[in-house]
């Protein structure tokens, strides 16, 4: 298979010489110096990606991208912007675009490449490595914890995209039938547990990272959240269970953490309260 396609619109020689230099050991670039030269070649020819720039004289980068999604061959390519100023119209009009991202001038080679590539990770052209798949999970988890069904689904379906393990995505598939029938505790453990498995495959399991904790200390700490919890100061209460999470725990316990932590934002101060309570009292007899 050859090298895939990157179509780039730059009005700038300069620039689409940078470009092409920065990225022609890995792909196929082909520079071009206006819009309208940028359509003329893609009623014929197809592309991998197109990275243009938004700030062009007589046809910018918006009504160049506009032009090509009503082409055969402009459709569905996934396309990234180049901008000196990311501001909220041009995101705007990017999202209505169907942008996949957003690089901000000036970048550096490393940068251009690293966000090219994530792109085709995104749509499952390129594999993605177990640390960027694991940096994704903890988005879910962060999602899921604050209550943010909408965002967690979203991400997972992004995660569902990538080339990975038929195990992992089966597992990531189940977190999301979790999320859509509400059933975020269930979610957010079975995401926690994926976090872990990967962790484990990183050499970085809970063994290996965090600070170390007593059961005593844990247990002043829980009994501090509980305080929180009976002086209706829920907000203190989340962010003290945020905390704990930097130190070495049992999965057990980082996921009672990870419910309390919901039944907190659910406001069902009771449950959090009994759960709490349960820990302690088991702390307490090891």
């Amino acid at each position: 298979m050859g090298k895939r396609r990157i179509l780039v619109i730059d009005d700038n020689t300069v620039n689409l010489a940078t470009i092409e230099q920065a990225l022609k050991s890995k792909y196929e670039v082909i520079p071009m110096i206006s819009g309208r030269r940028a359509i003329k070649f893609l009623y014929c020819e197809k592309v991998d990606l197109i990275l243009l720039d938004v700030q062009m004289p007589v046809m910018n980068g918006i009504e160049t991208l506009y032009e090509i999604r009503k082409m055969e061959h402009g459709t569905t390519v996934p396309a990234i912007f180049l901008t000196a100023v990311k501001d909220k119209e041009t995101v705007i009009a990017g999202t209505k675009l169907g942008i996949m991202d957003y690089i901000t001038k000036p970048f550096d080679d490393i940068e251009l490449l690293n966000r090219i590539d994530m792109v085709f990770k995104k749509l499952g052209v390129l594999p993605i490595e177990d640390g960027e798949l694991l940096e994704s999970l903890k988005s879910v988890l962060q999602y899921i914890t604050l209550g943010k069904a909408k965002p967690a689904v979203v991400k997972v379906d992004e995660i569902l995209r990538y080339q990975i393990d038929d195990e992992i995505a089966g597992r990531v598939r189940n977190v999301r039938n979790k999320i859509e029938e509400n059933e975020l505790t269930g979610a957010g453990n079975m995401t926690l547990r994926i976090i872990r498995m990967l962790e484990k495959k990183l050499g970085l399991d809970a063994k290996s990272v965090g600070l170390e904790i007593s059961n005593r200390e844990l247990c002043v700490k829980l009994l501090y959240i509980l305080d929180d919890i009976e002086n209706y100061n829920t907000k203190s209460a989340l962010e003290r269970c945020h905390e704990l999470k930097k130190y070495k725990l049992f999965e057990k316990i980082l996921l009672n953490i990870n419910l309390i932590s919901e039944l907190l934002i659910r406001y069902d101060d009771e449950e959090a309260e009994k759960l709490i309570r349960k820990m302690v009292d088991e702390l307490n007899k090891v």
